[in-house]
């Protein structure tokens, strides 16, 4: 009996664990000094893409987790790629001269960071945890 018990508890953290995990809010967060923007879905796209290189008359930086699940679940729906597929494509444009490279961070918080001291940086994250960045487009 205290294995069924056992086993329903373990049960009940991982789907509340998974829960919490799919209800971060992906957002394309910048920069202070993009106060003001608020981007459609194209128009991000345009940004994530190398396409729009300029928001609010500043140089857009971009900024990638190499990890990151909100990041996954926005570049799939945003853009139609995965991290690794967007940071190949960029890897393209870079040795091709289309563009300059996303700087990279190991975690989130290491990019909303990273993004809060670059002017013009933007990058995707829990729009929960955009402390000193603001949101672009959800």
């Amino acid at each position: 009996m205290k294995k069924q018990i056992y086993s329903l508890m373990i049960g009940a953290a991982a789907f509340l664990g998974s829960t919490l995990i799919a209800s971060a809010d992906p957002a394309l967060l910048g920069n202070k000094s993009l106060s003001g923007q608020k981007l459609d879905d194209d128009a991000a796209k345009a940004v994530l893409m190398g396409k729009n290189s300029m928001l609010g008359g500043s140089r857009v930086v971009i900024v990638i987790v190499k990890g990151s699940d909100a990041q996954d679940a926005y570049l799939k729906d945003r853009v139609g790629m995965t991290t690794d597929q967007f940071q190949t494509y960029w890897r393209r444009l870079f040795m091709t001269g289309g563009g300059s490279a996303p700087k990279t961070a190991e975690s989130e918080a290491e990019a909303i960071k990273l993004a809060a001291e670059t002017p013009g940086a933007v990058v995707v994250g829990d729009s929960a945890k955009a402390d000193g960045l603001v949101v672009l487009n959800k």
